[in-house]
């Protein structure tokens, strides 16, 4: 069950080494890891709801995923838009690359790479676009799917038993289960807490029943 996110480590680590021979500038490296991480972030953190409100559902995995992928397609969008066509490194003047990803790297201005109004912009749209569109596939899921939506997707290297504890409207189910079944052993054994107070309060009068004998004695 281990050996397949080892071998997803090591097949990440093969383009890391190739680029690091490159000698790329450590600025624009950084800037494309925020650029990348920009298209995850409202995704990730809306995972944190659980219930639906109102009209903004709990986001499921499937449409998380999905909008990380509409902040990808937004970069590319917004590249295109500008006209960017290739990445060009300002101090060498290499062209470091072409196509629609190439935007990715940001080179949008000569002076440094954080300067230009077109990367404050792709940083404010790039999280609002995939935010927005992962609350909009994941209503689409439910919909579609209904409560299986809210069942994981993805169980690769994770053991069934494990998989459901993801699963937030069963887990919920079996609170109320669990909570409902406790009650009903508390009213059989007479563990309730109004049975405890009756309990004590019934040996607290033949205490006092047996030491009055005790005394006439």
């Amino acid at each position: 069950a281990r050996a397949p996110p080892r071998l997803l480590l090591i097949a990440i680590n093969i383009p890391a080494v190739i680029m690091s021979s490159q000698r790329y500038d450590v600025i624009g490296l950084f800037l494309v890891a925020d650029l990348v991480c920009a298209t995850a972030v409202l995704p990730v953190f809306l995972g944190l709801i659980t219930q639906d409100w109102k009209f903004v559902p709990a986001p499921t995995e499937l449409g998380a995923f999905l909008g990380i992928w509409s902040g990808i397609a937004a970069v590319i969008v917004n590249g295109h838009v500008i006209g960017f066509d290739r990445a060009v490194n300002s101090i060498t003047g290499e062209v470091i690359a072409t196509g629609p990803f190439s935007y990715f790297w940001l080179t949008n201005s000569s002076q440094c790479a954080l300067c230009g109004s077109e990367t404050m912009i792709t940083f404010i749209v790039t999280p609002l676009v995939a935010g927005f569109f992962t609350l909009v596939f994941s209503k689409i899921d439910i919909l579609i799917r209904g409560d299986r939506a809210r069942e994981p997707v993805f169980k690769v290297g994770t053991a069934e038993p494990e998989a459901k504890n993801y699963n937030l409207a069963a887990t919920s189910e079996n609170a109320d289960e669990i909570q409902n079944g406790k009650a009903l052993e508390e009213q059989v054994d007479g563990t309730s807490e109004e049975n405890k107070d009756w309990a004590v309060v019934e040996t607290a009068v033949k205490n006092e029943e047996d030491a009055e004998v005790e005394i006439a004695s």
